[in-house]
Parts: structure tokens; C-alpha cells; sequence
């Protein structure tokens, strides 16, 4: 477990190769990135300085892994269909540009059915994942991520993103990303060894710990069942530290990324310390 992969989300302000610069600096094996503004539709296209820059900076750094996440805007679940068709044009820009930066891993929040039905919203995500990834030749993956179930945000339940999974042509171009807080407050039970077992037992059970690539490590304001997603820092909220130490000795995870998308602290230094007291729990 010595070259486990552990880090944060970064910023990517004055460009790609910064983010592995900071990443390195505050003890970073893995990092997670946005590939532009995440309160933006358009992605603009990279130049070669910029992708040859990026790779270089990876090259030379402690960054095993960048792991990149989709803008907040994208919603291939939407109802609206000026809100679908600009999600679907968003998702393939935002995937062309992993996959000119060899990032592996594009982290998707499944999306919002509003108020049309979560079987309606569950077929038009993979409908929609399959005409994203349908002529990409690259070899990014797209990770659902699980979600905590508020409002009407599809991906709270394993069973959820199996049926996403099914119903996409392009299955193998389509992971999972699991958020300790957002499955928590789903009403996954991780807080004792023995529930934290169970829950990974169904998990394997429902959608195979094979297709497991990402892991969010956040802690959670909120507790287990409260469909309400809340990120705290680890160690100061509703999840025991304990479950942490779980997943940090885990050898089934131990070539996972691990990354940190807590609350930013009035000090700033929350991600250094955070990285820090996760190390220390590995035996």
C-alpha cells in the first residue's frame, strides 16, 4: 500500500500543467481536475503547447494519475431539451480534451430527471452516453458517480446505475466513481466495520467492484439516509474516522484514486493536512 494513489482536486488557473504543480505541493500522488470554468458550456480547444506541456509536467512529478470532473452545468438527464442537447455537446468537448491529455478518467454526476420520472431520466442517460462516446476513439472512461439522492438526482442507488449501465452500448467506456459522503447520506451504512463490509458486498453484488475507479473521499455534515449532500472534513463529521482507515488499508482499492473534495478551511491548508492524517492511518 506504500505507492497508494491520494490527492485532492486542483485548479487549473493559469493552465493544465499548474494543477500537477500543485497537486505535487501539497503531497499528491492523484489529483482531479475541471477541464475548464465548471460554470461553463464551452470548452475550448487546446493547443499543443498546452497538451505537451501538461504531459511533460505529469512526466516529471509524483502525479501518478489525474482523474479529470465534468462541469456542474451538464445535465444529460434534463427534461429540457436545450438543456440535453448543450450537456451532450459539453460531455463530447470535455471528453475529446481528456483524451488529447491522456487523462483516463472523466468523473459524470448522472444528472436530473426534473420531475419526469427517474426510469424517463435513467434511458435518456444512457441514451445520451451512448451518443457522446459512440465515435470517440480514445480511451477516457466515463465514471458515474453516485449521488446522495437529493432532489431528483438520479444515481443514489447501486441498482440505478446498473440499469444506466445495461442500457448503454458502450458499457465499457462507462465506470463508477463512489463518494463515501454522497453514498452515506444515500443511506449506505459505512460507519462500522461490518456494515462498511456489507455495503461493499452489494456493491460488488450490483455492479462489480471491477468497474470501481474513482473514489471521493469526503466526510459528511449530514447523516447516514439524509439525502442531503454535504462534503465536510475528514474527521470532523457524521463518518467515523474509522471507515477511512477501512478504505485507506483496503487492498482491494489500493490501485483506486483516492481524492479529497472537502470544504476549503479559513487557513486554506485543510488538503495538506488531510492527505497527512489519511497516510498516517495506513498500517
Amino acid at each position: 500500500m506504500k505507492n497508494i494513489l491520494l490527492g485532492a482536486h486542483v485548479s487549473i488557473t493559469g493552465g493544465f500543467d499548474k494543477a500537477i504543480l500543485r497537486g505535487e505541493e501539497i503531497g499528491c500522488t492523484a489529483i482531479q481536475i475541471f477541464l475548464k470554468s465548471s460554470r461553463t458550456w464551452h470548452a475550448k480547444k487546446l493547443t499543443l503547447q498546452e497538451i505537451e506541456s501538461f504531459k511533460a509536467a505529469q512526466k516529471n512529478s509524483s502525479i501518478k494519475i489525474v482523474v479529470a470532473h465534468c462541469s456542474y452545468l451538464i445535465n444529460i438527464a434534463s427534461s429540457s431539451n436545450d438543456t440535453e442537447q448543450k450537456s451532450v455537446k459539453a460531455l463530447k468537448q470535455e471528453l475529446e480534451i481528456c483524451n488529447e491529455l491522456g487523462v483516463p478518467y472523466l468523473v459524470l454526476h448522472p444528472g436530473s430527471h426534473l420531475k419526469a420520472g427517474e426510469d424517463v431520466g435513467i434511458e435518456k442517460i444512457a441514451k445520451n452516453l451512448d451518443a457522446v462516446l459512440e465515435n470517440c476513439d480514445g480511451k477516457t472512461m466515463i465514471l458515474l458517480e453516485i449521488m446522495a439522492g437529493q432532489g431528483t438526482n438520479i444515481g443514489y442507488k447501486f441498482e440505478q446505475l446498473k440499469q444506466i449501465r445495461h442500457l448503454c452500448k458502450h458499457k465499457n467506456k462507462v465506470g463508477i466513481c463512489f463518494d463515501t459522503c454522497h453514498a452515506f447520506s444515500a443511506g449506505y451504512d459505512i460507519s462500522t466495520p461490518k456494515s462498511y463490509e456489507k455495503v461493499w458486498e452489494e456493491f460488488d453484488k450490483i455492479l462489480g467492484l471491477k468497474n470501481l475507479k474513482a473514489i471521493h473521499l469526503n466526510d459528511s455534515k449530514s447523516p447516514c439516509g439524509s439525502k442531503v449532500d454535504r462534503h465536510e472534513n475528514i474527521g470532523n463529521g457524521t463518518i467515523p474516522l474509522k471507515t477511512f482507515e477501512l478504505i485507506m488499508n483496503d487492498k482491494r482499492f489500493s490501485d483506486i484514486p483516492k481524492i479529497l473534495e472537502t470544504p476549503e478551511t479559513s487557513s486554506g491548508d485543510n488538503y495538506p493536512k488531510e492527505i497527512k492524517l489519511l497516510k498516517s492511518l495506513i498500517k
